[in-house]
C-alpha cells in the first residue's frame, strides 16, 4: 500500500501582489558583522510577523539573485520555496527549521503558511566553504537542510542561534566562528586585526549616514558624518562602494524626482538603458520600473528595503 503523501496548504502565486503593513507592523531589522568576523559575515537580517494578521500574498518574501552563501533559522513557522508551475503556484517547504543555502543565479521567492520569525546569516562564499566545510557546488541554487550540508559538530551553533534573542545573534556568531576565522587568516587569535576592524569602523559609518537620512537631509548628514569622521559622506561612500543603481533610485523617490531610467542608466556607468533593465531583470527578476513600484508598495519586498 503507498503511503498517503502529505497535504501541503494552498499557496499564492509569487508574483502576487499584497499592500504593505502599517499598523503593528513587522519587526524586520539588519545587523552588520563584528569585527572579528569581517571579511567571511556579510549581516545578519531577521524579521518577526508573530501575532500580525498577514493574507497569504503577505507571507511572501522576494530576494535578489546573489553571490552570498546564508544560514537561515526558523521560529514557529515552515518556510519554503515557491514557484510557479505548469499548472500553477508550486511551494516546496524545506523540511527544517535550519537552512543552508547556496549562491543564487536567479532571484528566489519564499512563502511561510504561517506567521512567524525568522533570521539569516549572510556570508561571502568562499568564507562560508572555509569555515563550515561546505561544497558549495552541492548547495548552488539550492536550499539544504543544514543538517545535511555540514558536520555534527556545528549543532552547538545552531542550538544557540535559536536560542537566542535578536540582539544577540552577532555576538553568538561570533563567539562560535572568530578564533576559526581568524585562524584561517593567520592569526592565532579570537581578536580582529587593525585592518579588519577599519574596514568593520568605516561599513558601520556608512550604515549610520544610511539611517541618518531617514531623519535629515543629505546636507545635514554630510556635516554631522565629516564632523564625525573627518571626511565627507562623499569620501566614505566611494570607500565603501555604496552608490548603485538601486541607491540612486531610492534616492529619487525620497526626493520626489521623477524616473528618468535612460540619464539613470548613464549615470550609473551602464551601457544604455536597455542594458541596465536586463541587469536589473538578472538581479531581481523584474524591470526597473515594476521593481520600483513593488519596492515601494510591496510587503514582500521587506529585505530590499532593509538592504537598500
Amino acid at each position: 500500500m503507498i503511503p498517503a503523501q502529505p497535504l501541503l496548504p494552498s499557496c499564492p502565486d509569487p508574483l502576487a501582489r499584497a499592500p504593505r503593513i502599517h499598523a503593528g507592523a513587522p519587526t524586520d531589522w539588519l545587523r552588520l558583522a563584528p569585527a572579528a568576523l569581517q571579511g567571511a559575515l556579510v549581516a545578519v537580517v531577521g524579521r518577526d510577523v508573530r501575532g500580525l494578521d498577514l493574507d497569504d500574498a503577505q507571507r511572501l518574501s522576494h530576494f535578489p539573485a546573489s553571490p552570498l552563501v546564508s544560514l537561515s533559522w526558523y521560529h514557529d513557522i515552515d518556510s519554503g520555496c515557491l514557484r510557479q508551475g505548469a499548472h500553477g503556484p508550486v511551494w516546496e517547504p524545506f523540511g527544517a527549521d535550519c537552512v543552508v543555502s547556496g549562491t543564487q543565479a536567479h532571484p528566489t521567492t519564499s512563502w511561510t503558511p504561517t506567521t512567524g520569525r525568522g533570521c539569516m546569516a549572510l556570508f561571502h562564499a568562499d568564507a562560508a566553504r572555509d569555515l563550515f566545510g561546505l561544497d558549495l557546488a552541492a548547495i548552488q541554487d539550492r536550499f539544504v537542510p543544514a543538517r545535511e550540508a555540514m558536520d555534527a559538530a556545528w549543532t552547538p551553533l545552531w542550538d544557540a542561534l535559536r536560542a537566542s534573542r535578536d540582539a544577540d545573534i552577532p555576538a553568538v556568531l561570533e563567539s562560535h566562528l572568530a578564533r576559526r576565522w581568524q585562524a584561517l587568516r593567520g592569526r592565532d587569535s579570537s581578536q580582529p586585526s587593525l585592518r579588519q576592524l577599519g574596514r568593520h569602523w568605516v561599513e558601520r559609518l556608512a550604515w549610520q549616514a544610511h539611517e541618518w537620512r531617514r531623519d535629515h537631509s543629505p546636507r545635514q548628514v554630510e556635516r554631522r558624518v565629516k564632523s564625525f569622521s573627518g571626511r565627507s559622506l562623499r569620501e566614505w561612500q566611494a570607500i565603501v562602494r555604496t552608490e548603485g543603481l538601486f541607491f540612486a533610485a531610492r534616492d529619487r523617490h525620497a526626493a520626489g524626482q521623477p524616473f528618468d531610467w535612460a540619464t539613470l542608466a548613464l549615470d550609473e556607468g551602464f551601457a544604455d538603458q536597455a542594458h541596465m533593465t536586463r541587469t536589473a531583470r538578472r538581479i531581481t527578476g523584474f524591470s526597473p520600473a515594476e521593481f520600483g513600484r513593488r519596492f515601494v508598495e510591496d510587503e514582500s519586498f521587506w529585505m530590499y528595503r532593509l538592504w537598500v
